[in-house]
């Protein structure tokens, strides 16, 4: 197309175009006319569209917290303000074992309240004026009040600035005697402890060492019986699935000991792992504990730290007091039988109201020696003897036959066992 062609073809397009424009105004004059407004009433109604309030929207003023006299007043009545209320808010839990009271200060949360110089007033329920009051001192949350007479007593928080404490005493029974029940608040006693510390304080010996006639077996041999290890931080495990390939079909797992010098709860760092992997292997779980109990009280708080543990694990195997010398020096070592098995007999009644299957751990020379047999026929004995037989005047349901023994997924030397409880 050349140039002239082209201008033509603009020019029309130009043309057709003012033309509808030119209509469109036409056609739109008189309406147009109509709502012209004049002068005057411009100015009205420009008034009357400013007096109009328009319709209120989120958003529609981002300047109307300016004119919100309690936009930044605290005590108004917001969510952040309750929320703020309720995390000053304090609660008591008060715990009795055996003529001594034992006093929790915890926070909104449930959870012990440390760092504040708590201080809380005790009476009997029938003197309720005739208060003592107790402090704090150490600033750990916890209030301990021992050689109290038996009966019912009021605790008072005493009010401490920035928090708000219960309006009314928390009742509380302080009991003439230990109770073989859970103890609620048993947590509490547990400790931990420093590399240097374990070496004095974890001093269990297996007192069947000292009289094996070295003729232990090491390995399992091909019989009917069930086949298990014993395991705790001591052990290093590297494939639980590999136990079970070897044949082991039931472990037992320490939850912790007592410290046989200071008497304190330290819970095994590898139970609740271990626990979980073997279960998860197809392996049957059962526990002991390493007791330094000199009494039924701490039996009681043994059996109880025990519970705490394995509550929420499936422990299908007994779980065990096991009692043995602790290199001569241990607090309990120089118990005479009749408290020892008192011990036995206290931590064993606990676990059994809990739920559990009791058992007696000890050597064969200590079950016969140091422990009145008599007394624990209700209970499940494991018995440790490193000989090639076993003795045969003494009842038992599961052997510790070795401390020598290999198995695949286990790095070093393990103590192994045989149950007759399938039997």
């Amino acid at each position: 197309m050349d140039s002239k062609v082209k201008r033509v073809v603009i020019l029309l397009c130009v043309l057709m175009g003012v033309t509808v424009i030119g209509i469109v105004i036409l056609a739109n004059m008189d309406s147009l006319r109509k709502k012209k407004p004049s002068a005057t009433s411009t100015v009205s109604e420009v008034v009357s569209v400013s007096e109009e309030k328009p319709e209120l929207q989120i958003g529609y003023d981002l300047e109307a917290w300016k004119k919100d006299a309690s936009f930044f007043d605290r005590e108004s009545d917001t969510l952040a303000a309750r929320i703020l209320e309720d995390m000053k808010d304090l609660s008591v839990k008060a715990v009795s074992e055996e003529r001594n009271l034992r006093v929790q200060i915890l926070d909104y949360e449930g959870e012990r309240k440390t760092g504040e110089a708590f201080k809380i007033a005790v009476a009997t329920e029938k003197k309720p004026n005739d208060y003592e009051n107790y402090a704090d001192a150490d600033k750990d949350g916890v209030i301990t009040i021992d050689y109290m007479e038996p009966g019912k007593y009021l605790v008072t928080l005493l009010p401490i600035d920035g928090y708000t404490v219960p309006d009314k005493p928390t009742e509380v029974v302080v009991k003439s005697k230990i109770e073989y029940e859970f103890i609620e608040d048993i947590e509490l006693l547990f400790t931990e402890k420093t590399e240097a510390e374990t070496r004095l304080e974890d001093t269990m010996v297996v007192g069947a060492e000292s009289y094996a006639d070295k003729k232990q077996n090491t390995s399992f041999a091909k019989d009917d019986y069930v086949y298990g290890v014993d395991l705790s931080d001591k052990n290093a495990v590297t494939d639980f699935n590999k136990i079970y390939e070897s044949g082991v079909r039931f472990v037992m797992l320490r939850v912790g000991y007592r410290g046989s010098i200071s008497g304190d709860i330290v819970i095994d760092e590898t139970f609740d792992e271990y626990a979980t992997l073997a279960n998860r292997a197809g392996l049957d779980v059962g526990a002991y504990f390493f007791s330094q109990a000199v009494d039924e009280k701490e039996a009681v708080e043994e059996a109880s730290a025990v519970y705490a543990c394995c509550r929420e694990k499936n422990i299908c195997y007994p779980i065990c007091i096991r009692v043995d010398q602790a290199g001569g020096l241990g607090r309990a070592d120089s118990l005479s039988r009749e408290d020892r098995t008192k011990v036995v007999q206290a931590f064993a009644e606990t676990v059994k109201g809990f739920g559990y299957e009791p058992c007696v751990y000890a050597s064969s020379n200590w079950l016969k020696t140091n422990l009145d047999m008599r007394k624990l026929s209700g209970y499940r004995i494991w018995m440790a003897q490193f000989n090639a037989n076993p003795v045969e005047d003494i009842y038992y349901d599961m052997w510790q036959y070795s401390s020598k023994g290999k198995v695949p997924g286990i790095d070093g030397e393990v103590n192994l066992s045989k149950s007759f409880l399938n039997n």
